[in-house]
């Protein structure tokens, strides 16, 4: 079980299909049609631990979105690690920077959950995400295994942090892309790209190639 990829001539995106559940992300090949076709909810993220209940919560500050409802949820992504999560009545999206995950968005999710699976897309990767001492600091304690030294450099691998917080035993798959390795793929905030990646997750929703027909 893992992420597969659809294209079509206009467009091309990743989909992990489990159960009711539909993850996606998007490839610069197009996104603009299968956010059109899933019409999800979006909000402004500012690097927070903050989740928004859309069924309940009319704020749109924070960095994930959670709903018991038939709802389509997203984030935006260019580097950090979109997390996507689901029980039997409830689905959450997360976008998890270093921030949020210092801040316990992961753990914050964990908590709207209970019982509940998980799916991580794509991400900058441990080959290019080189961070400062500060940074690293933060995660040296609670983290260690997601800090690599080469050349006596840091770098921190964003998956490995995610899955201390949730538990590799509730991960269903992970796009293991790296963003910036990808151009032909994907955008990138520290390959310089202005344009972003798209993480969307819904419930029993038709294949969104399908639904076009």
């Amino acid at each position: 079980m893992n992420w597969q990829y659809v294209s079509r001539k206009e467009y091309g995106y990743f989909e992990f299909a489990w159960r009711q559940y539909h993850a996606f992300y998007t490839t610069r090949k197009g996104q603009d049609f299968l956010i059109e076709t899933t019409k999800p909810i979006f909000l402004k993220q500012i690097h927070s631990a903050a989740i928004i209940d859309v069924d309940s919560q009319k704020e749109r500050r924070g960095d994930g979105l959670t709903s018991t409802r038939e709802n389509a949820l997203g984030v935006k992504v260019a580097d950090c690690l979109p997390v996507y999560l689901f029980s039997q009545k409830r689905i959450t999206v997360i976008h998890c920077g270093w921030r949020g995950i210092i801040a316990g968005i992961a753990k914050n999710a964990m908590k709207i959950m209970g019982g509940f699976k998980y799916v991580l897309g794509a991400s900058i990767g441990p080959c290019c995400y080189e961070v400062q001492e500060d940074v690293a600091g933060l995660f040296e304690q609670n983290y260690k295994d997601a800090l690599l030294m080469r050349k006596a450099k840091n770098y921190l691998d964003l998956k490995s942090a995610v899955i201390k917080d949730l538990g590799a035993e509730r991960m269903l798959g992970s796009l293991n892309l790296c963003t910036k390795c990808h151009p032909d793929l994907f955008y990138s905030h520290r390959r310089g790209d202005a344009q972003r990646n798209y993480a969307l997750l819904n419930r029993d929703m038709i294949d969104a190639g399908q639904r076009a027909g």
